[in-house]
């Protein structure tokens, strides 16, 4: 019995080292050899719209931004010709984290870290809009209601910002400088109609919100339908990326380092018994860290024998569903004196995803024991609130115990505890199953199976805009796993699998945007020529 337990418990290690093993090279971190400069196709050029924006003031209905304060005002402009490529007095001063090669990655992490390395230097999209600032990190209404006209570019998670009046002023000689918003953490939401406090007023169109680590929140605003979908599938594909990558990343480590430690059979066992201890939380980005005694709870072993008998009972020789899952949760409190009056601090009771996050540096690897947790989280105040959202939890580190096996030591109760990746049976290697850690990876140089239209197409589904971050998470994958199932019907051949980016029909030549085969580089030194915008005519202050 221990021999079978150990074979099973290896398997998922065993499986992927195995997979790289296998393959007949490792990739290479993106080099300018290996991944050139974006080229965009000119553009047909298009009679500028000289239609009227009225500046208008919304005001605030059910979950929906705050007002925009100050008094309508109602006044023409014009807008202006600017080039149609990127500005050329724009400086791009962000620098993605490099995650160096050396021999002495692990071969688990090492097609990880270039796929890493190309997210992050991967151009989603760029274009015109216009930006306001609605709120501060502690949730409060901005007292600046001015909206600013921005040329932007989202590479990776990171949306690089740059002023469009400096842009003009700055002309071909001068040189203009970006403000960042990180969207690594960010919910987004498209409001295609924003209600304004003046019944004369047009509603603002083709707005999309966009909050981030605290309670900031900001409002970009476009002059097209087509444009907000641009760029709202965009920023989806780029954040569903990186986390999958996340996970993908756990998969390796747990691969790569899982197997040398002496009592992983111990860890990777299926959890039938409360699991307790010290860990930080941070509920959610931006927000303080705070020392919680953590109790993940498992799934009641007789409720859950008691499921799976009922259903076996019902189910026929030719059915292939897989039994209802029970699920436990994960609670946290400000003492570790627990009783049953106790309550928590906050509760998850459903998750849809668990992973290590990469810290930036090879070398904090074994120590780091930072995590993301997504779900349903209640918090226990008076009365309870639940959300669907996310904590970050660093568990406790004890004396000569590496933080990867502290870490490890928590992921895996809470792996089987909301049934994730394949647990509490054994993780789940194949790349091709969507609920694999390791879903996706590529044996190819390049990582990402989806482009921005196929986000998009999902964007325009019946319903979508009602779908939890869970689901979407879930659409994607599902969506994933069709293209890898087109391509491998197709001879292994990304080529004819991948529709045309900007085929007529449905670009509506309102914003530049990337393959996901290219990374971004420097601005193209073009003559600037008649531009087309993808904000509306630039609006006073509100």
């Amino acid at each position: 019995m221990v021999t079978m337990a150990k074979n099973r418990v290896l398997s998922f290690m065993s499986s992927f080292s195995n997979r790289d093993a296998r393959a007949s090279k490792t990739p290479s971190p993106p080099t300018s050899d290996t991944i050139p400069f974006p080229t965009f196709p000119e553009k047909p050029e298009q009679t500028q719209q000289q239609d009227v924006y009225r500046a208008s003031s919304p005001t605030r209905g059910p979950q929906q931004p705050s007002n925009i304060r100050g008094s309508p005002t109602r006044r023409e402009q014009v807008q202006r010709n600017r080039a149609n490529s990127r500005p050329i007095s724009m400086v791009q001063t962000y620098q993605p984290p490099l995650m160096e090669l050396g021999h002495d990655t692990l071969p688990e992490l090492q097609p990880v870290f270039t796929y890493l390395n190309s997210h992050s230097n991967k151009l989603y999209q760029e274009g015109y809009f216009l930006k306001l600032d609605d709120q501060n990190s502690q949730g409060k209404p901005n007292a600046d209601r001015t909206w600013t006209e921005c040329f932007a570019q989202l590479v990776g998670t990171v949306l690089s910002l740059w002023d469009a009046v400096e842009l003009d002023a700055a002309g071909s000689e001068g040189e203009v400088l970006p403000k960042f918003i990180n969207l690594t953490d960010a919910s987004i939401k498209m409001i295609e109609s924003l209600p304004t406090r003046s019944n004369d007023d047009q509603p603002l169109q083709n707005v999309l919100s966009i909050s981030t680590a605290g309670k900031n929140r900001y409002l970009l605003h476009f002059n097209s339908h087509h444009s907000l979908v641009q760029w709202t599938a965009g920023i989806r594909l780029a954040m569903f990326e990186y986390a999958t990558l996340q996970e993908a990343y756990t998969g390796a480590l747990i691969a790569g380092k899982g197997k040398s430690l002496n009592n992983i059979n111990i860890i990777l066992a299926r959890s039938t018994f409360k699991y307790e201890d010290w860990v930080r939380v941070r509920f959610g980005a931006g927000t303080p860290w705070r020392q919680c005694w953590c109790v993940i709870t498992p799934p009641d072993e007789k409720e859950l024998h008691k499921l799976q008998k009922d259903f076996n009972k019902k189910k026929s020789a030719y059915d292939r569903s897989r039994p209802p899952v029970l699920k436990g949760d994960v609670k946290f409190y400000d003492t570790r004196k627990v009783t049953k009056k106790s309550r928590p601090i906050a509760s998850i009771n459903d998750a849809f995803s668990a992973f290590a996050i990469y810290p930036q540096s090879k070398a904090l690897i074994d120590p780091s024991t930072l995590i993301k947790l997504e779900g349903i989280i209640t918090i226990h105040s008076d009365p309870p609130t639940s959300t669907e959202g996310f904590v970050f939890v660093m568990p406790e580190v004890h004396a000569a115990v590496s933080g990867f096996e502290i870490m490890l030591r928590w992921l895996f109760p809470v792996f089987d505890t909301f049934a994730l990746y394949g647990r509490p049976d054994r993780l789940i290697a194949d790349t091709n199953d969507p609920r694999s850690l390791m879903f996706a990876m590529p044996n190819e140089r390049r990582y990402g199976y989806l482009d921005v239209l196929d986000v998009a197409a999902l964007i325009s589904a019946d319903g979508s805009q009602n779908w939890s971050e869970g689901e979407w998470r879930q659409r994607l994958k599902d969506a994933t796993a069709k293209r890898m199932l087109a391509i491998s019907q197709n001879g292994g051949s990304r080529r004819g699998s991948r529709r045309n980016t900007l085929r007529d029909g449905f670009n509506d030549r309102a914003s530049i945007r990337s393959n996901p085969s290219i990374s971004w580089g420097p601005p193209p030194v073009d003559v600037p020529g008649p531009r087309t915008d993808s904000a509306p005519p630039l609006e006073g202050p509100h």
